[in-house]
């Protein structure tokens, strides 16, 4: 499964750069997530809840951010594996700035296996977008929420 998209931020490339590192706000919109313990170095876990479609799961997922270049990208790898199946993935995040506001380009690669990948393609795509969405809608409030403090 391949997702790839980009968002505009309202604020500076730092400001979003920060809010992508602070691991109370990538807990919290994560779509699912019971929030982010740091396990080890740019290291860290969560437990998930998902749904797509008829099938819905806790998973225990893992983390990594790779290949840093602050403030302009990284890498994320995912792993996750729970009742209703399993998950691999990577992807990156860049960030670009212009006229005050800030472009996150996305794109990864996901390969996922059990019940959950039952459910079809169309569905694991729908959802995959669908958690993007969500999950960037949070990051924007968060990131206004500092513009606003700042």
């Amino acid at each position: 499964m391949h997702i790839e998209g980009s968002y505009d931020f309202k604020g500076e490339r730092e400001l979003v750069w920060d809010a992508l590192m602070d691991l109370d706000v990538l807990g919290s919109i994560i779509p699912g997530s019971q929030g982010l313990e740091e396990i080890g170095e740019n290291k860290y876990q969560s437990q998930l809840a998902v749904r797509v479609g008829p099938v819905n799961g806790k998973f225990e997922a893992s983390f990594e951010l790779a290949d840093i270049i602050e403030p302009l990208s990284y890498r994320l790898l995912v792993e996750g594996k729970g009742p209703a199946g399993h998950v691999t993935g990577a992807g990156t995040i860049e960030l670009s700035q212009e006229n005050g506001t800030t472009t996150m380009h996305y794109a990864g690669d996901a390969r996922i296996g059990g019940k959950i990948a039952a459910v079809g393609q169309r569905l694991l795509d729908a959802a995959a977008k669908q958690i993007a969405r969500q999950a960037l809608r949070k990051l924007s409030k968060q990131v206004a929420a500092r513009l606003d403090a700042g």
